[in-house]
């Protein structure tokens, strides 16, 4: 077996296939330095919330945490079902926790799991965060499953946080006016049971889809972009309802389908529920977006007298900013949203609430706010494929740059090393390329004002790779 810290933490803690080495061994060593971790940063805090998914063996992970923390003196909450990362993450700052540790893999297939680590303020850890972990994980674990002293094991309790957060919710964001009609589909993850039941808290007539936990997701993947959403947008259209909301398998990320069939993603809903706080809330500032998110925000900033800041792809950096109270608003492409007065982590479950929120204030359809929308900050197209190869050198996103030129379709207007290569042209279209930090793939975003375009910048990046 390898040294762990040999891994990385990725943009949103450690995964791995727990037929390859996501085991108790390694749960447990980064256990260990989690509680290191906390004893030297935070002693003045109370325990630990230890949250789960319903894949296979995520309680039983959960519980080797809970060993691990409990063994070291460290008072540890477990909830008696699964439960999404937002709750855990709302969990930490509801009571004064020294932080969450979440047991999933979040979208990824049922092969795989994960451990994040979300420190006090209910947020993703900043690296600075992540890296002292990693220095204070040790190469073998001194523990084993269950090998804990009677008062060791008195340090785990259970704690249900759902309620405190649906009143959290509720303080929050007001649904009212009229009735909404809308199809649920949780995708067979850990917000199944949870969606509903604070849809009906909130009045909202629902269907729901896929709404049992599985383990293995029904065959299929948790993750909510349109190939694994036919059955939603099928049943949305056929029902004539006001829209669907899918959240993937840790409830941190959203997709909507429209009345009119059509699926938004983070690219659309981030402008929407920034021109809400904006106009109909009336709480004015920037907002945040990763550099693989759509320009659209930025247009629609920009109209109002604000900007739209870009960070690198990751929701701690827009977290962050929330944190500190420099956005409104802050999401990125792949379906993670958060907002003021929430916390500054991603969440599925608050962003779709906000969303109707703003459609009961509108009184419109949705697919009206969108042509709205359209008519009023133009056409945006953006579109992402991956190129697997067998492997990638540390320079490759160099050697892209080296052979890009003028003749990509358009005149360059400039060139972004954030993270990756983007490049802008002068008509605002754009060709990102990132290299994923766990897989030998490159990622190529690009968007323009038309479809043909943005698919044509999509084949001229794949030339250059």
């Amino acid at each position: 077996m390898g040294i762990f810290s040999e891994l990385k933490f990725g943009t949103d803690g450690w995964r791995s296939r727990i037929d390859l080495d996501f085991n108790d061994e390694n749960v447990m060593r980064v256990a260990t330095g989690i509680l290191r971790y906390l004893e030297q940063s935070c002693p003045e805090r109370r325990g630990v919330f230890v949250g789960y998914d319903g894949r296979t063996s995520s309680r039983h992970f959960a519980e080797c945490c809970s060993a691990v923390l409990a063994s070291g003196g460290m008072e540890c909450f477990m909830p008696p079902r699964p439960v999404p990362t937002p709750v855990s993450a709302y969990a930490a700052v509801r009571y004064s926790l020294k932080g969450s540790i979440m047991i999933t893999a979040s979208h990824n297939p049922p092969a795989y799991n994960g451990i994040k680590f979300i420190p006090h303020y209910g947020g993703p850890a900043a690296p600075e965060i992540t890296d002292a972990i990693e220095r204070l994980i040790p190469a073998r674990s001194s523990r084993r499953t269950g090998a804990i002293s009677g008062s060791q094991r008195s340090l785990i309790s259970e704690l249900d946080p759902v309620p405190s957060y649906i009143s959290h919710l509720e303080d929050l964001i007001h649904v009212q006016g009229r009735s909404l009609n809308v199809f649920l589909d949780p995708m067979h993850g850990a917000t199944a049971g949870i969606l509903d039941h604070i849809m009906e808290h909130f009045g909202v007539r629902s269907t729901v889809l896929r709404g049992n936990i599985d383990p293995f997701f029904g065959g299929g993947m948790p993750d909510p972009i349109p190939s694994n959403l036919s059955i939603l947008r099928q049943r949305v259209v056929e029902a004539g309802a006001d829209l669907g909301i899918a959240l993937d398998g840790d409830g941190d990320r959203l997709a909507v389908v429209t009345d009119t069939g059509n699926f938004l993603m983070a690219n659309q809903i981030l402008p929407i529920i920034y021109l809400h706080y904006n106009d109909i809330r009336a709480i004015k500032g920037d907002a945040a977006r990763t550099v693989a998110t759509s320009h659209m925000i930025d247009r629609v900033c920009a109209s109002r007298g604000f900007k739209a800041i870009e960070v690198p792809v990751g929701f701690k950096y827009i977290g962050a900013l929330l944190l500190r109270g420099e956005v409104v608003v802050g999401g990125e492409e792949s379906g993670g949203i958060s907002f003021a007065g929430h916390i500054p982590e991603k969440d599925g479950i608050a962003s779709s609430l906000m969303l109707l929120e703003h459609i009961d204030a509108a009184g419109v359809s949705i697919s009206s706010i969108m042509e709205r929308m359209y008519a009023d900050y133009g056409s945006f197209v953006s579109s992402r494929e991956d190129l697997r190869m067998d492997s990638l050198s540390m320079g490759v996103i160099r050697e892209i740059e080296s052979r890009a030129s003028a003749r990509m379709g358009g005149q360059i207007k400039g060139i972004n090393r954030m993270d990756g290569l983007k490049i802008t042209f002068d008509d605002g279209a754009w060709l990102l390329f990132r290299k994923s930090g766990t897989e030998n793939v490159v990622r190529i975003y690009a968007e323009s004002s038309s479809s043909e375009r943005t698919y044509s910048l999509l084949g001229v990046g794949r030339s250059l790779i």
